[in-house]
């Protein structure tokens, strides 16, 4: 189970995380527009976000500014995929709420790491308490662990 919130705190830290200036985030997509009135970015079509070596794609990414044009909440949309290292992980939609600090896999929700699998219909995971949620509404959660070899350490 460690594994698993760790796979959620790397996640979460590289991605979501615009407070590590050390690496730039870039976004690409064959459609921007900037909604100003509404505080809002939307990327289209083959969305990838790159920061480091971690990767994020989906078919289209919401990005919700506040007032002072600081990011509130992120939304990916459509085939969501994701990479870091031997970590990766997908769903139909991801949602990042910055003020409650928490990440949400929301419809077929999967998370991996090495052979190590976890399913559910929605993973949430609260950053500040490291605490994760599986839920099945219409699966059961699922985990699959491999034992590590004897001598071979991680």
């Amino acid at each position: 189970m460690v594994r698993i919130l760790l796979i959620f705190l790397i996640f979460s830290y590289t991605v979501f995380s615009v407070e590590n200036k050390k690496e730039p985030i870039v976004i690409e997509s064959d459609t921007l527009e900037y909604l100003k009135t509404d505080n809002m970015v939307i990327y289209k079509g083959n969305v990838v976000v790159k920061k480091g070596d971690f990767v994020l794609k989906s078919n289209l990414l919401r990005i919700f500014l506040d007032t002072k044009g600081q990011i509130k909440k992120i939304l990916a949309l459509g085939n969501v995929r994701f990479i870091k290292g031997n970590r990766k992980g997908k769903s139909d939609k991801a949602e990042y709420f910055k003020d409650k600090n928490f990440i949400v896999l929301i419809g077929n929700a999967e998370l991996q790491q090495d052979s190590n699998i976890i399913e559910g219909d929605e993973i949430v995971y609260y950053l500040d308490t490291e605490k994760a949620e599986v839920k099945g509404k219409n699966k059961r959660v699922r985990t699959i662990f491999f034992p590590e070899e004897k001598g071979k350490g991680k």
